[in-house]
């Protein structure tokens, strides 16, 4: 195993992020969306033009996407979920361009 000396700090600190959050958090890959929906029975307030109003999970399941709907309590737990892998994705990207940048460095020398 290589040591971690040769990584820039940017890269040092990104990995050593991820690596905390992949034993800390629980992730989830997707994307919350609200949709607005008609449930067509005549006295409900959604038929004069008041729509309930649905949180989802965007989802892809293979190659398909999935919509899942996810409960008023669940919402803030599964927001937490998605918030935690955008920002592994971000830290996933920067170490990435970290690692780019490194090997244009070697091939010029």
């Amino acid at each position: 195993m290589q040591h971690r000396n040769h990584l820039s700090n940017k890269e040092r600190h990104s990995i050593s992020r991820l690596i905390k959050l992949l034993r800390t958090k629980t992730i989830l890959q997707g994307g919350l969306v609200t949709m607005s929906r008609t449930c067509g029975q005549s006295g409900c307030k959604c038929y004069r033009g008041e729509k309930h109003v649905s949180i989802y999970l965007s989802a892809r399941n293979g190659k398909k996407r999935k919509m899942i709907y996810i409960p008023p309590p669940l919402e803030t737990m599964v927001n937490e979920w998605v918030k935690t892998w955008k920002e592994m994705e971000k830290l996933l990207s920067e170490v990435s361009s970290e690692s780019m940048k490194r090997l244009l460095n070697k091939k010029e020398s």
